[in-house]
């Protein structure tokens, strides 16, 4: 009876071992994981062998992919600027289909993680991050976001010589969809749309902290109900709203500062009824302005 409980315990105990062993081989993405581990420098070697990791893990997640993929990038940089890529960029795809929708929000997550940091390889990402989201904005026929990805990346090349090294390898095609890209470079951005006008009115006060665009960071991004006469209009393009948000995450305060004035009135009160993720400063947390896009498509 002795020996029987001791080789069931004994059975336990190796079956426990043996499942520790293998959970992290099968937790998503820890291949990748442990092969970063191994050549820290993988990233900034060449992309293939890892993209095709990637896509292959990619394959094995199925319907779990985006959640898992989200979960796993969290507050990395350095992922969500080639794992943006990855899913997006016809060379490292493997076979797989394109998700340019999820790569720009990866982007736009990625520019809210180095947002107002000041050392050179978070404005690098900047850099890197804002080209590629001006390309895939402009793809998408966001062409407002394109323009203020653009005037991002360009004023900060335009500022600092060591932004030159971060600008990121595109294709002919995409260099010259960049190009075509209407950006301001001094000044404000001129607007993209049907017949797009700037609100000049200045009222929302500014906060400790400012977010830059916000879409990407909201827990709830309120959706803008389209004004049947502006439908009917055929009315479209882009409206961006300046908030100001409270220590809560709650916006306090919403004003259009371009795109269609018909459009203006839905976009602010959806942008009332949006929540965000608190932002703290020092561990204390602050009120925050920054922007948030909505686009109007004429169907």
């Amino acid at each position: 009876m002795i020996k029987q409980i001791a080789s069931l315990i004994f059975a336990i105990l190796l079956s426990a071992v043996v499942l520790q062993a293998q959970q992290p081989q099968d937790a998503p993405f820890a291949v990748i994981d442990q092969k970063v581990r191994e050549a820290p420098l993988v990233w900034a070697g060449d992309k293939q062998p890892l993209s095709k990791m990637f896509d292959d893990e990619r394959r094995r997640l199925g319907d779990d992919f985006e959640r898992e993929l989200l979960k796993w990038i969290a507050n990395d940089p350095e992922k969500h600027y080639w794992i943006s890529a990855f899913i997006e960029c016809e060379d490292y795809l493997h076979g797989n289909k394109r998700l340019p929708k999820l790569s720009l929000l990866i982007k736009q997550q990625g520019l809210a993680l180095v947002h107002g940091k000041k050392d050179v390889q978070s404005r690098g990402y900047v850099v890197g991050l804002s080209i590629t989201a001006a390309v895939l904005s402009d793809e998408l026929g966001l062409g407002l976001l394109a323009v203020l990805y653009k005037s991002q990346a360009e004023e900060l090349r335009a500022r600092d010589s060591e932004m030159g090294g971060y600008v990121p390898a595109l294709s002919k095609d995409e260099w010259d969809r960049y190009d075509n890209i209407n950006a301001s470079i001094r000044g404000r951005p001129t607007v993209i749309g049907a017949n797009p006008a700037v609100n000049t009115d200045d009222s929302i006060p500014r906060a400790p902290v400012t977010g830059g665009i916000l879409n990407g960071r909201a827990i709830k991004l309120a959706k803008p109900s389209y004004p049947r006469a502006a439908r009917e209009a055929r009315v479209s393009g882009t409206v961006e709203v300046r908030v100001l948000i409270d220590e809560t995450g709650k916006v306090i305060a919403a004003k259009a500062i371009s795109g269609h004035p018909e459009l203006w009135g839905a976009s602010e009160e959806a942008a009332r009824k949006s929540e965000f993720t608190p932002t703290k400063l020092d561990g204390r947390p602050v009120k925050v302005t920054g922007t948030i896009l909505y686009n109007f498509v004429a169907q």
